[in-house]
C-alpha cells in the first residue's frame, strides 16, 4: 500500500497557473466520411510529421510506421500520429467518424467531410496541458516484441529497447480531460 502524501499547496498553485491552451494553440477538428473517402482523408494530414500508426483490424490490431491501412473494409479503428498531429479514425456503420488535435493554423480538408471545427462552438474554451508517457505492452526478446496478453496485436514497435513508451499531451478542462494528442512512440525511459 502506497503511503499517503501531503498536499503541496504550492505545487497545486504552481499548476493552476500554468499556461492555458486555446483556439491560438490548437486545431481541433472532427466529422465524417464514407469508407471509399478514407485514404483521401488521410491524405489531407501532413504524415511525414505523423509516422505512428495503429490498424485495428476487425481479425487484428497492427502498430506500424508510415503506413496505410491494407483492408478498409475491414478497418474498425485507425491512429495516426505524431508531432504534426493526432487522427483518429473510428468505424460508424458503412463510414467513419473521425476527429484530428494537432498545432494551430492546420486547414479543414476541402473535401466535404461534414467536417466541424470545435473552435467555432467554443470559442471561449481554454486548457491545461498535462505531458505524460505511458508504458506498453510488450517486450523485445531480441528477434519480435512478445506479449500474451494482447495475442490478436502484431507489436511492431519503431525502437528495439527492451519495452517501449507512448508519449502524449492530455488537455484538461476542470481536471477532466477533453482531448489527448498522442506525439510518439520511444524506447522506455525508465
Amino acid at each position: 500500500m502506497k503511503p499517503w502524501k501531503r498536499v503541496d499547496f504550492a505545487e497545486v498553485v504552481a499548476e493552476v497557473k500554468q499556461p492555458l491552451f486555446g483556439h491560438d494553440d490548437l486545431t481541433i477538428l472532427g466529422g465524417q466520411c464514407a469508407e471509399s473517402d478514407v485514404l483521401k482523408l488521410i491524405k489531407h494530414w501532413d504524415l511525414a510529421k505523423m509516422p505512428f500508426r495503429v490498424w485495428e483490424y476487425s481479425c487484428e490490431i497492427v502498430f506500424e510506421r508510415d503506413t496505410h491501412p491494407t483492408n478498409i473494409a475491414l478497418l474498425e479503428r485507425g491512429l495516426i500520429f505524431g508531432v504534426g498531429g493526432d487522427l483518429m479514425l473510428r468505424r460508424n456503420g458503412t463510414g467513419f467518424s473521425w476527429r484530428f488535435i494537432g498545432p494551430a493554423g492546420i486547414q479543414k480538408p476541402a473535401e466535404d467531410y461534414c467536417t466541424q471545427d470545435y473552435w467555432e462552438r467554443n470559442q471561449g474554451a481554454k486548457f491545461h496541458l498535462d505531458e505524460k508517457a505511458a508504458l506498453l505492452w510488450g517486450e523485445w526478446n531480441g528477434k519480435q516484441w512478445v506479449e500474451n496478453r494482447v495475442g490478436a496485436a502484431k507489436l511492431n514497435y519503431p525502437s528495439k529497447g527492451k519495452r517501449v513508451q507512448l508519449n502524449y499531451k492530455a488537455f484538461t478542462h476542470a481536471g477532466i480531460v477533453e482531448f489527448v494528442w498522442f506525439t510518439s512512440l520511444n524506447e522506455w525511459v525508465g
